[in-house]
C-alpha cells in the first residue's frame, strides 16, 4: 500500500518537475527570440521573467527531495566511519535524521504561514498570486520530509533505484 502511494507522489512530484522545465525552457526561447531576433516591433513579453521564475522555484524544492531519494546530497561518511565505532554512527545517523526532520517541519510551517500571508499580493506584470511562489517551500519540503522519514523508519530509502532493483 505505502508503495503505491509513494508511487503516485513520485510520479506527480515528476510530472510537475517535467512540465514546469518544459514550460521554462519554451517561455525562455521565445522571450530570447522577441528580445534579439524580431524587428522592432515585437517585443518579450512583460510577464515573462516571472513566469519562468515561478517553475523555477518549484523545480528547485522538489527536485531537492529527489536527492534526498537518491542519497545525492553532500554527506560525510567517510570521516564519520573513520572516527566513530559502528555505534557511534547508528546513533549520529538517527540523531542527524530527527534533527533534519524537525527543521524541515519547521520549514513547511513556516512556508505554510508565508504562503497565506502573500495570497492576496500579486506579480507586478500579471495577476497571479504570489502566494504561488511561496506555496512551493511546504510543498518540496513535504516531499522531503516524506523521504527523510522514510529513510529513518527503514534505515535506508525503500523506494530508491538502487533498492528497486535489488
Amino acid at each position: 500500500m505505502l508503495k503505491k502511494i509513494y508511487g503516485a507522489l513520485n510520479m506527480f512530484r515528476s510530472v510537475v518537475i517535467i512540465a514546469a522545465l518544459g514550460w521554462m525552457v519554451v517561455l525562455c526561447f521565445i522571450q530570447v527570440v522577441l528580445r534579439y531576433f524580431t524587428s522592432a516591433d515585437l517585443r518579450p513579453f512583460p510577464w515573462g521573467d516571472e513566469l519562468i521564475r515561478l517553475p523555477s522555484i518549484w523545480v528547485a524544492f522538489l527536485a531537492a527531495s529527489i536527492g534526498v531519494r537518491e542519497g545525492s546530497h553532500l554527506n560525510v561518511e567517510y570521516f564519520v566511519n573513520r572516527i566513530l565505532p559502528p555505534q557511534g554512527i547508528a546513533f549520529l545517523k538517527k540523531s542527524t535524521l530527527i534533527m533534519v526532520l524537525v527543521c524541515v517541519a519547521i520549514l513547511i510551517w513556516y512556508g505554510i504561514a508565508q504562503t497565506l500571508l502573500n495570497v492576496a499580493s500579486t506579480l507586478q506584470n500579471i495577476d497571479i498570486s504570489m502566494g504561488w511562489f511561496y506555496a512551493a517551500i511546504p510543498a518540496g519540503c513535504a516531499y522531503i520530509f516524506l523521504d527523510y522519514f522514510l529513510i529513518l523508519l527503514y534505515g535506508y530509502h525503500p523506494f530508491t533505484k538502487k533498492n528497486s532493483e535489488a
